[in-house]
């Protein structure tokens, strides 16, 4: 049985690799060309030809294609109006600490003091999902980015990758997200941060400054919004007493490690399922070929990998309960099968690439020697 564990383990090595570069400029000359071409077309092909490429990769038949096509037509999130992406909300300092009569300073990135802040806090910086799909864990609703370009779509089609700026990914968190506890709690993380001088840092959620592991200070606005609206505790007014400040902020780090190690294993999980070298937060990324083979022991249907998740949600559960699936990969007469949706994680770049070609030349796009 180790045996056969170990084959199949080493079928999914090398699914680390970091994402391709999105940058047009390093496409190959042939790729070049192509975009030179398709840039020459008028905006209305430009937009059809995306968009049947699009189709035409959907419904391939290819694991992982057919795991795409299930997360687009989930019940659950077709019903449900993906909202545009928005600045972070921020608590009203009249509401939660009238008393303290703190005059609210928003400050943009452009500021002098916001630069400083960022760079003493994130010293390498954090992700911009500002053109990126999200999964909205408070409001369980999709976020959507600016619609991509149809070049965009494109080049990311003839690099082996899902367009659409990781809509799949955050459909798949949308399927994997069942415990409804931890709404309160990811709005709570989703407001802007406010240091204690009331100056919020726009574009800086409270979850990067508490993942951050650097010390800072609340203010009593965010202190007392997270008692009431988390905590559900309301005995609590500003100005808080100093003597009870570092019992709030224990509760508030207490509240957000539990909930990162529910969000950050459901983000993990999500950006691998469509996707074989989907970027991984800091801390799976020693794991990536475990994360894979769940998906390959769920036969890559997210609705099989929610129930595991909403037995074991948290990492320690959740790869013990994996453990314990090993033994289906021993069986003789199986290993050929796992192997095969193995197998599939290697071969998906190939094909989306293959029948982006096949299809821009079908359009003309490659010129006339082939």
């Amino acid at each position: 049985m180790i045996m056969q564990a170990t084959l199949l383990l080493a079928l999914l090595q090398g699914g680390i690799e970091p994402q391709p570069n999105t940058s047009a400029a390093l496409l190959s000359e042939q790729d070049q060309n192509i975009m030179r071409r398709f840039d020459g077309l008028p905006e209305e092909d430009q937009l059809r030809i995306a968009d049947e490429l699009q189709r035409q990769v959907l419904e391939l038949h290819h694991p992982l294609c057919e795991a795409a096509r299930a997360l687009l037509n989930e019940r659950k999130l077709s019903s449900l109006e993906a909202l545009p992406k928005e600045g972070l909300q921020v608590y009203a300092s009249d509401e939660y600490a009238p008393k303290l009569k703190l005059p609210t300073k928003l400050l943009e990135p452009t500021n002098k003091t916001w630069e400083k802040f960022f760079r003493r806090t994130f010293r390498n910086g954090i992700v911009d999902r500002s053109m990126l799909w999200d999964w909205d864990y408070g409001r369980n609703l999709p976020l959507k980015p600016p619609l991509q370009a149809p070049r965009e779509v494109v080049i990311d089609l003839l690099c082996g990758r899902w367009p659409v700026q990781g809509k799949l990914a955050a459909y798949a968190e949308g399927i994997l997200d069942r415990d409804g506890k931890w709404d309160a709690a990811a709005d709570y993380f989703a407001h802007a941060y406010r240091d204690r001088a009331g100056r919020v840092y726009l574009g800086i959620p409270l979850y990067e400054v508490w993942n951050s592991q650097t010390t800072f200070g609340i203010s009593d606005v965010e202190s007392i919004a997270f008692m009431r609206l988390v905590a559900k505790d309301d005995r609590y007014v500003s100005p808080i007493p100093a003597a009870l400040h570092d019992g709030i902020y224990k509760q508030i780090e207490t509240q957000f490690e539990a909930y990162r190690d529910y969000r950050s294993l459901h983000h993990a999980l999500a950006q691998r399922l469509v996707s074989p070298n989907g970027v991984l937060p800091v801390q799976f990324g020693g794991i990536a070929e475990t994360i894979d083979l769940a998906w390959v022991l769920m036969e890559h249907k997210p609705r099989r990998m929610a129930v595991l998740l909403e037995r074991n949600p948290t990492r320690q559960l959740f790869l013990a309960a994996l453990a314990k699936q090993m033994p289906a990969v021993g069986k003789e007469n199986e290993l050929a099968y796992w192997a095969a949706h193995a197998e599939a994680r290697t071969t998906l770049a190939g094909l989306l690439r293959s029948t982006a070609l096949d299809f821009l030349g079908d359009e003309g796009l490659l010129g006339f020697r082939r």
